[in-house]
């Protein structure tokens, strides 16, 4: 598992079937006191959690 900050969201005009219906994500992955820690990563929300 990855901690990370929601930054916000992603849109994409053409998308693979195996995503459709999936929201993406841009979050910024934190080390556990909050300091932000590498480059911005695209996640796929399959739970609902964001």
């Amino acid at each position: 598992m990855l901690l990370a900050k929601v930054i916000g969201t992603v849109v994409a005009t053409a998308k693979s079937e195996n995503i459709d219906g999936l929201k993406m994500l841009l979050i910024q992955p934190i080390d556990p006191d909050g300091t932000p820690k590498g480059n911005y990563i695209v996640a796929f929300d399959a739970v609902g959690a964001g």
